[in-house]
């Protein structure tokens, strides 16, 4: 087996250090497409939310215009059959039931928007986390491979090393804000 020089390990060691940061990038880019897959679904999720709320909303307003037409007419003495009357009060009745039903419904529907809507913008925070993650990550690789193939001076090895702990901690920061 032959022997290895010491600026051989180095080189080696260098080469392996790149390697592995250029792993950390791999991982930081997929987590961060996966953070913006999902915030993108939930948002889109939440559009739809919120418009099946503002239909409950209008269908409700509706159903209240209803019930105060039919109580104008009665109350102006257009209806003046007793049976009309009472026919009129059961479906003012019955339009209140529909109606307050109606309104519980959007109330859920908008409450689910909102949740969908903020799991969403935590999904695209973390996104952006993993994305600057990713790209200190490349400049720590960039970094590494001046210094292997240049002879770079220890300084240039120290700023990578920095890089990739920041990116480290970007890299904790989105895995934690998911």
């Amino acid at each position: 087996m032959p022997e290895v020089s010491g600026a051989e390990s180095l080189q080696g060691g260098r080469a392996a250090a790149a390697a592995i940061v250029a792993v950390f990038a791999a991982l930081a880019t997929l987590f961060s497409n996966h953070s913006s897959i999902s915030g993108l679904e939930k948002r889109t999720l939440a559009g739809i939310m919120q418009t099946r709320a503002a239909d409950q909303y209008n269908y409700y307003e509706s159903s209240r215009i209803k019930i105060e037409i039919n109580q104008a007419l009665e109350q102006s003495g257009v209806v003046r059959d007793a049976a009309a009357s009472r026919a009129m009060d059961a479906r003012v009745a019955e339009e209140e039931t529909r109606s307050a039903n109606v309104l519980r419904t959007a109330a859920g529907e908008e409450t689910q928007a909102n949740t969908a809507l903020a799991q969403a913008e935590r999904s695209l925070s973390s996104y952006e986390r993993y994305e600057v993650s990713a790209t200190l990550f490349d400049v720590s690789v960039v970094l590494i491979s001046i210094t292997a193939l240049a002879r770079g001076t220890k300084l240039v090895l120290w700023l990578a090393g920095a890089v990739t702990l920041v990116g480290a901690g970007y890299f904790i920061a989105g895995a934690l804000h998911f």
